[in-house]
């Protein structure tokens, strides 16, 4: 028996033009050379290459008798799984024209492309018998369904004698400009165009790929991109015609901890897949796993940075390469960056790198002409290895497509790009995205990647609002990691401003859990959320309200603040506040509370309580009033260690129909001895509450040490009679936990007498004073300079930062003191990241009826947007009892 070539060696490197006409050429090569190899595998099973090609085959004979004749592109309308492959791969060996319709399309867009793509038949993995089970836009279309179960039985059954009668000639006579499959992509139009893609496309593509990733036999590859979109049917086909494994998973489905699981169980040995995705991934990995047998990881779909590329690289090998691939539907794969295992890492945006096989880029300015070397310009690629355009839509077709002077054909996307020193590709954002923001060129994807240099930024995105005559300005949607306290708008925008011009900084910044993404896994800007136009700056009006302006300015990261802007809806919070605070009273000589924002928010009125010589006069220093009116139930918050009442505002907006009363810690904001127990915290506030309402039913809300508070309020209203409607513990701590309480390191005082007389007499003489200031006696000498600031919260005030951290430390020694006591009301406790004390901590003392709801936020981020929306949205439904 002669020895096994390995099929790579085998096979003749993919070229065009070349001896393989088309990709099914190259597939019946690598049956023939590795039939026992696995093609494709899911979580359910695996295929091996020769039961792959027998499995396609049998279906191409069951197609040929159930499709109406004609060539009108049949729809495949299954999920993303290896039955998807098989189908698709059927499809095309038939001789049809494919359209993959993602099961995750909208209705509408569902409905619109089967309409633009003339298709007339759609194989479905749903139930076909009844129709409740299929969109209605599908059947409204007017399309017959074909079960997909039904095929795979029929195929299944297939004898050796019906195997060998298929006719597979029809669909290897295709190649050249025959279209194979057709892809759909967003439209100007508000409706998707199909873009064609055809035999010489793919072919050429698939090839570069499978050379540039230097793929084999041995390699199992991850296949999350959609088989709807290009990326999709690329990596299909690389693997295919690689001799590779092709191993499906639908991320958006099934989840990221499940796809690590997949890639951890197969051992997985290169991943493609979009930014986004990749974020994720790393993100479900243990901190310090390592994944032994990957070499190899690309991304493509959006721009990639270093700091990307780093994240992932510390859970990889260290001779595992990374890929970022560049292109369009349109233009197939137009660069390929490799940066190779250990490697140094590009700072900021990842070029897009050296230019695929058989495609050439050219540079041109808005005229068409070529640019002068070095300079930027957009994106022209010349190449016989492209589209043929959309679908049925001439119009679109004659605007993007051209020919060259050569003859040969042209694609210009829209995007803009320069070559670097080494030759490479960098591409610098859209060409029709840049604006003039106060006569300044502005193009947003600076922004984005001045954003994308903030380590706790993970995903941004900046759109202008061009609305003459109105001023242009900018928005930008950010994400932050949400395991970490997200920077302010305000502090955004400072950093912004140490590294980009003034006019470059956006006026709106809108945090966000996540961007909003469509089927294809690409940013759907229509998704993202509007933001109310900005009042017209007003001119100032005198000198006090100049240098009001420069403060606010200053504390908010702003140029340009108005007469009317409000200070908390620029972007202020807590700390910008203070900072604020502590500017005017360096100017004006006033101590103001932060309570005046809310009484005086703008900057007109606040600069007229600032001038004015009368004493702010709040109702009560330790309750603040965020929201009044309603005919509902009122909600009593009470705030965290060492913070404001001032945090619940994002919180209270969202409280429709009820009034909010915030509470904070005695002395915080005026000098006043502070309550040094819970206890005592508690029958304090409780006054306050009972003149405001003075019968039930209560809804008590606390944040971090506040739910301890809000606890031992409901305890003391249940005691005395009253109805507690609900308690609600936001990322709460068990007394003595260590994530908000830490454990303090004390050494006792010392009870041995000292060798001394006079030393024992001084010591006797101070030991009382010292118990009652350190009763848990002496901390150790890291801890001592914050013991004794927290001992002196309240009689003396800090300023800024550290003023917080007194009461922060205050609270520490009240609530180690705490002890719970069991409580049969009903009661929301809402979890953040990094809560050590879940549910089964918690059910010993919540005895009643309780609900754990869990928020991927950072423990003092979840009254702060975006996550104060998903807070009300929990707080509301568990209120009403949903």
């Amino acid at each position: 028996m002669p020895e096994r070539v390995d099929v790579i060696d085998l096979l003749a490197p993919l070229t065009v033009p070349g001896p393989i006409a088309n990709v099914l050429e190259r597939f019946r090569d690598v049956v023939a050379a590795n039939p026992d190899g696995i093609a494709v595998a899911d979580p359910g099973g695996a295929l091996s290459y020769a039961e792959l090609d027998r499995l396609t085959t049998a279906l191409v004979g069951v197609l040929d008798r159930e499709l109406p004749p004609g060539d009108a592109p049949v729809g495949v309308f299954v999920g993303h799984d290896a039955d998807a492959v098989v189908l698709a791969l059927a499809v095309v060996r038939s001789g049809r024209v494919l359209v993959v319709l993602d099961q995750h399309l909208p209705g509408a867009r569902l409905r619109h492309v089967v309409e633009i793509g003339g298709i007339e038949t759609v194989i479905s993995d749903r139930g076909v018998g009844s129709s409740g089970e299929q969109p209605p836009e599908l059947l409204e279309a007017g399309v017959a369904v074909l079960s997909w179960d039904e095929l795979r039985a029929s195929a299944d059954a297939a004898t050796e004698s019906e195997l060998a009668a298929v006719d597979l000639e029809r669909g290897l006579a295709r190649h050249g400009r025959d279209t194979v499959v057709v892809v759909f992509t967003s439209g100007s139009t508000g409706k998707p165009k199909g873009v064609i893609v055809t035999h010489d496309q793919l072919l050429n593509d698939v090839a570069h790929i499978g050379r540039s990733f230097r793929m084999t036999p041995a390699d199992r590859n991850a296949l999350v991109f959609p088989l709807s979109f290009v990326a999709g049917t690329f990596s299909m086909y690389s693997g295919l015609t690689s001799g590779a494994g092709l191993y499906v998973y639908d991320t958006r489905d099934d989840g990221i901890s499940g796809f690590v699981d997949f890639v951890r169980e197969h051992r997985l040995t290169a991943i493609s897949c979009t930014p986004h995705l990749l974020r994720s991934i790393a993100g479900a990995l243990g901190d310090d796993e390592v994944l032994t047998h990957i070499r190899a990881v690309s991304t493509a779909g959006e721009a990639i940075t270093g700091r990307d590329v780093l994240l992932m690289r510390r859970h990889l090998p260290a001779t595992a390469s990374y890929f970022n691939g560049t292109g369009s539907s349109e233009m197939g794969g137009i660069a390929t960056f490799e940066i190779p295992g250990g490697a140094p890492v590009p700072d900021g945006i990842v070029p897009a790198g050296s230019i695929s096989a058989n495609k050439e880029v050219r540079l041109v300015d808005e005229h068409g002409a070529p640019v002068a070397e070095g300079e930027a310009g957009e994106i022209l690629v010349v190449s016989d290895y492209l589209s043929d355009g959309y679908l049925n839509d001439e119009e679109q077709t004659a605007m993007r497509f051209g020919v060259a002077d050569d003859g040969r054909p042209t694609c210009r996307q829209g995007d803009l790009g320069r070559f670097d020193g080494n030759g490479d590709l960098v591409l610098l954002g859209r060409a029709d995205a840049a604006v003039k923001v106060r006569g300044y060129l502005v193009e947003p994807g600076e922004i984005e990647a001045a954003f994308m240099t903030m380590p706790d930024v993970t995903e941004v995105v900046v759109t202008p609002v061009v609305a003459p005559p109105a001023v242009t300005y900018l928005i930008a949607y950010v994400v932050t990691k949400p395991t970490v306290r997200p920077p302010s708008p305000a502090a955004l925008r400072r950093g912004l401003r140490g590294v980009l011009p003034e006019y470059m900084v956006p006026t709106h910044i809108v945090q966000l859990p996540a961007l909003p993404r469509n089927e294809r896994g690409k940013v759907d800007r229509q998704q993202l959320p509007p933001v109310a136009p900005r009042v017209p700056v007003d001119e100032v009006q005198d000198m006090r309200q100049q240098i009001m302006s420069g403060i606010w300015g200053e504390s908010l990261g702003l140029t340009d603040v108005g007469l009317d802007d409000d200070f908390m809806a620029l972007g202020g919070d807590s700390l910008s506040a203070e900072e604020m605070l502590a500017a005017v009273h360096e100017r004006f000589d006033v101590d103001l509370a932060s309570t005046q924002l809310l009484e005086y928010p703008t900057l007109r009125e606040f600069t007229e309580r600032v001038t004015s010589s009368a004493k702010a006069l709040p109702s009560h220093p330790d309750v603040v009033t965020l929201r009044t009116g309603g005919s509902r139930t009122p909600v009593f918050a009470f705030a965290g260690a060492g913070a404001l009442a001032l945090t619940f505002l994002p919180l209270s907006r969202h409280l429709d129909d009820r009034s909010v009363y915030a509470f904070q810690a005695h002395g915080l904001e005026q000098r006043a001895l502070p309550d040094w127990s819970v206890e005592s915290a508690a029958r304090r506030y409780l006054e306050i509450i009972r003149v405001i309402q003075p019968k039930g039913p209560y809804v008590l809300v606390g944040h971090s040490f506040g739910g301890l508070v809000a606890l031992e309020i409901a305890d003391q209203l249940v005691a005395g009679g009253q109805e507690v409607e609900l308690v609600g513990l936001l990322d709460t701590f068990m007394p003595r936990s260590t994530g908000v309480m830490p454990e303090l390191e004390f050494q006792k005082l010392p009870t041995r007498p000292t060798p001394s007389t006079a030393l024992r007499r001084v010591a006797g003489a101070l030991r009382a004073p010292v118990a009652r200031l350190l009763p848990d006696g002496l901390p150790a000498a890291r801890q001592l300079g914050e013991r004794v600031r927290a001992r002196a919260a309240g009689m003396v005030q800090f300023g800024g930062q550290m003023q917080f951290d007194a009461f922060f430390d205050h609270a520490t020694l009240a609530g180690r003191k705490y002890r719970l006591k069991p409580y049969a009301g009903r009661v929301l406790f809402v979890l953040a990241e990094g809560n050590p004390d879940g549910p089964d901590a918690w059910r010993s003392v919540l005895s009643g009826p309780s609900s754990f709801v869990a928020i991927a936020a950072e423990h003092s981020s979840l009254l702060r947007e975006p996550h104060a929306t998903e807070l009300a949205d929990e707080l509301q439904r568990a209120i009403d009892g949903i």
